[in-house]
């Protein structure tokens, strides 16, 4: 099968219209149509990693043809379809970074991150384009986000007292996840929710940064 053959099949099976797809790859209509002309050089690496994340088919499958076109498995035929409510549309896929990438996000460019070693998880409905997944470590978000459970961090939500997010401490450049809190009488601060802690808070007075708000979370089945 020809790369221009398997890129058709890959936005045929998102179910979403070329411009749709330009859109999540950031690209005009017409480079898409490009892409799917034969007469036309293939596209860059990291145009099809775009692709690959936009429609959730095999980023290797995509470039070269091996493997399985779909990295998720079909739905077990354990259940009808009528027992199957709609689950909501996952539109791309977005990377697991560590947290030092975290502490130096502005600087990380998505498709320089290679797609073998890197996990990826698809975005949920209420993330924008440039959100990214997290391993929680440490114990300072007990007990609401248990170390190893998965966040997911859009960077371009803007923070409202409440939320959960990452900021960045400015000293050191590292990554840090604590709850926002604005209070009218003490200014901007970070609250860790664990109970536990003596001192669970942190003045925000120009020592650290809100990188991006936590939109959702996935827990991962321990055996």
């Amino acid at each position: 099968m020809k790369i221009t053959e398997r890129i058709e099949l890959a936005i045929k099976n998102s179910g979403m219209t070329r411009s749709a797809i330009a859109k999540l790859c950031g690209v005009s209509p017409s480079a898409v149509t490009q892409w799917l002309n034969a007469d036309t050089n293939a596209p860059k690496a990291d145009n099809l990693l775009k692709l690959a994340r936009a429609t959730g088919v095999s980023y290797t499958w995509l470039i070269d043809g091996k493997g399985e076109m779909l990295e998720l498995n079909e739905p077990s035929a354990k259940y009808s379809v009528e027992e199957l409510a709609p689950g909501p549309e996952m539109l791309s896929q977005v990377p697991e970074i560590s947290w030092i990438q975290a502490g130096s996000f502005t600087e990380i460019c998505f498709v320089d991150l290679d797609p073998e070693s890197t996990n990826w998880y698809p975005r949920p409905p209420n993330c924008g384009p440039n959100t990214y997944a997290l391993k929680v470590v440490g114990e300072s978000m007990l007990d609401k986000y248990p170390p190893g459970r998965i966040i997911f961090v859009d960077p371009d939500v803007p923070p409202e007292s409440g939320d959960d997010v990452i900021a960045i401490m400015t000293e050191t450049g590292e990554a840090t996840f604590k709850r926002y809190i604005e209070d009218p009488g003490a200014g901007r601060m970070l609250k860790a929710v664990n109970s536990a802690l003596r001192d669970p808070y942190i003045t925000i007075n120009g020592n650290c940064k809100v990188q991006g708000v936590v939109m959702a979370q996935m827990e991962m089945r321990q055996r």
